[in-house]
């Protein structure tokens, strides 16, 4: 907590490279949210939703943008299975990339100072790369789902498992590598 209030008073001193960044680490975050809600939500969730993707625009470095990831995550889940609502392509793709941005984006603003200044390059260079990375994602998965229709998956869950243990695997291998001399 003293933490938090520490980066809260030290906001004063941002410059405009970590503001913009912080800025799409919480529009990622209400991205997220919104599109991951079940829908009928009342005036009051969303105005939560924003307070929620707030506080790791503030703290990116803690463990707010995991508890924003998994929140998102769960209200997914919720929808699709308990509310049994129909996942349409736009909108998980939408999810999943404001997903990816927010982790992202939280990582960069994590190692960036309130007062740094930051060449312009260093963000062209970050907003590319992370196009890159969810143009490539995005189209194969359209790719795959228009292109392989006779293997629809008809429970979401097979899907979840699936990604969760590619994730998992990826999480492994990262760190087995960071712990190596």
């Amino acid at each position: 907590m003293k933490q938090l209030l520490t980066q809260v008073r030290d906001l004063g001193r941002i410059t405009g490279g970590p503001l913009l960044v912080r800025g799409i680490v919480f529009v990622a975050a209400v991205t997220g949210l919104l599109l991951a809600a079940p829908g009928g939500l009342p005036a009051r969730m969303m105005l939560g939703f924003l307070v929620l993707a707030a506080v790791p625009a503030i703290a990116p470095g803690g463990v707010a943008v995991t508890l924003v990831m998994l929140a998102t995550v769960a209200m997914w889940l919720a929808d699709t299975m308990l509310f049994l609502a129909e996942p349409s392509m736009g909108r998980l793709l939408g999810t999943a990339a404001a997903l990816y941005l927010l982790h992202n984006a939280a990582a960069l603003a994590a190692v960036l100072p309130y007062d740094a200044i930051v060449d312009n390059q260093v963000l062209l260079r970050w907003a590319v790369r992370s196009a890159l990375v969810l143009g490539a994602a995005g189209g194969l998965t359209i790719v795959l789902v228009t292109v392989l229709p006779g293997m629809y998956i008809t429970t979401p869950t097979v899907a979840l498992v699936v990604g969760l243990a590619v994730v998992a695997a990826a999480v492994a291998l990262l760190t087995r590598l960071g712990k190596r001399p």
